[in-house]
């Protein structure tokens, strides 16, 4: 394994002409990520909403706008420069990253937590991994791991120590019972821990719930203390009975990221981009090729990664950000602190001052 490559130098502005490359930028690893955590209060269930049919999505990649798009005009920071698969943002500064070695970090500094042997997978195997933080603000790597043998969950844990097995921290689903894991931890409540064909632990600070899993591996996310789970009939929410389908979905196919409010909500698949909004779904050209991922604060800021690149939406309209894609990752604390990872490597982003938290104007 060969440590990433990180130099000093300095940011530079970047403005995104669309259908151009952006040039590459420097590297440093003192970027400063003081903007504060938003925090989370609502626990409501998620609510039966409805959807309008939607024609099948026709073949082949997503379909790109039909006219050149306006760009924002961004600070960025080059970090890592080795492809990056997952990004966590923990209290303060903060941040664990997914590479072929993770790092974690602040706003001193990132450094490489090398996984022990033991823990890595055999070269049959294939991971399947996400990396997040724990209520004790340190890193987890939860997921599957796929071989001859079949598949067989992860979930390790950081100490002072460096990095062990932690199943026991995640009660009857750390058994050596068949079968992956999936959800999403934070510090934000709740966090959950899946197994198809099992149980999900629902844990809040105030103490842990199980309920049925259903058959289903879903992708999940959490907005506004409300977790929603993407599957193949559409978004689903979950209670205290389990998993129920709350918007049902359009003919797509291969759903593979997912952004959800009680009201809207974003869904790419293997060839198309969804909106969903005002009771509807509507099929959207993307303005990064496949969608690899989603974040944002609120319907009228949400950020997209994909094959070509990141953009934004700011409720009526796509904007370019300038950072080269494939992109695999985009996680946030606030519009003015993005973080970005993909094939290139890891990157941090945020508007210029004088446009304030904003995308800036046209």
């Amino acid at each position: 394994m060969k440590p990433a490559s990180i130099a000093a130098c300095c940011c530079l502005w970047l403005v995104a002409c669309a259908g151009v490359p952006p040039k590459a930028v420097g590297e440093r690893t003192n970027a400063d990520s003081s903007t504060p955590q938003a925090t989370v209060a609502s626990r409501s269930a998620a609510p039966a909403l409805t959807s309008s049919a939607l024609p099948p999505a026709a073949d082949g990649a997503a379909p790109a706008p039909s006219t050149p798009l306006p760009s924002l005009t961004m600070k960025v920071v080059q970090l890592l420069s080795l492809p990056v698969s997952a990004i966590a943002l923990g209290e303060g500064s903060r941040i664990a990253v997914l590479a072929d070695t993770p790092y974690v970090g602040d706003a001193r500094g990132l450094r490489p937590l090398p996984l022990p042997a033991a823990l890595r997978p055999k070269p049959s195997e294939v991971d399947e991994l996400g990396i997040f933080f724990g209520r004790d603000n340190e890193p987890r790597i939860m997921g599957r791991r796929r071989g001859e043998a079949g598949e067989r969950a992860v979930y390790l844990r950081h100490l002072a120590s460096g990095w062990r097995d932690g199943r026991e921290e995640i009660g009857q689903l750390g058994g050596a019972t068949p079968g992956g894991l999936w959800g999403v931890l934070g510090s934000a409540d709740p966090e959950l821990v899946c197994r198809a064909s099992a149980i999900c632990i629902i844990k809040r600070t105030s103490g842990w719930t199980t309920v049925p899993a259903g058959t289903l591996r879903r992708i999940v996310t959490l907005q506004d203390g409300v977790l929603w789970g993407l599957e193949p009939s559409g978004i689903s929410g979950i209670d205290g009975h389990g998993w129920k389908l709350a918007i049902v979905a359009p003919a797509w196919s291969e759903p593979r990221a997912l952004w959800a409010t009680h009201a809207e909500a974003w869904v790419s698949s293997e060839a198309e981009l969804y909106h969903y909004r005002d009771g509807k779904w509507q099929t959207v050209p993307s303005p990064v090729g496949r969608v690899t991922s989603f974040w944002g604060p609120r319907p009228d800021s949400v950020w997209m990664v994909g094959s070509a690149g990141a953009a934004h939406f700011d409720g009526q309209r796509f904007q370019l950000a300038g950072i080269a894609g494939p992109l695999e990752v985009v996680r946030g604390r606030s519009d003015a602190e993005l973080w970005f990872g993909g094939k290139n490597g890891l990157f941090r982003a945020e508007p210029p001052p004088s446009s304030g938290a904003g995308p800036s104007a046209e």
